[in-house]
């Protein structure tokens, strides 16, 4: 291919994404009120108490009143929304990092959550956590 069709064909292709970006972009993040509102339909008899939102708004982590001994988790993945419930053991091993919570669990359509939550938030989603966690040790390390 002639170099200058093929940067002609580059400019055209990218020319066209970021007009496809720009009249189409990706509105659908989370907030608090949406995280609960989109758990509340997975899990109707859910009632909240408290709701921790990432900071890139895709990840929430839900401390529920009822059903006891649950956690909720929603996660934005690109257009797509998956909710979770987490029991007692169902959270393999957790680590910080930074701002970085990884939650690993033995689910394997989807084995870890990563959530960038602020200093204050980081603290209280290592205790909620912690109640979740298999009997093996959870890491602390960064």
């Amino acid at each position: 291919m002639d170099p200058i069709q093929l940067l002609i064909s580059f400019i055209s292709i990218t020319l066209m994404a970021l007009l496809a970006a720009k009249l189409f972009p990706a509105k659908d993040i989370l907030s608090v009120q949406s995280a609960e509102a989109d758990y509340k339909r997975y899990d109707p008899d859910a009632q909240i108490d408290t709701t921790i939102l990432g900071l890139d708004h895709k990840t929430a982590l839900l401390k529920l009143k009822a059903p006891i001994e649950q956690l909720g988790i929603v996660t934005r993945l690109g257009d797509q929304l998956v909710c979770r419930t987490a029991h007692k053991g169902d959270v393999a091993s957790f680590s910080v990092n930074g701002s970085r919570l990884l939650i690993s669990s033995h689910d394997f359509t989807q084995p870890s959550v990563s959530i960038r939550l602020n200093p204050a938030d980081i603290k209280s989603a290592q205790q909620l956590v912690t109640a979740f966690t298999a009997d093996a040790e959870a890491s602390h390390g960064s």
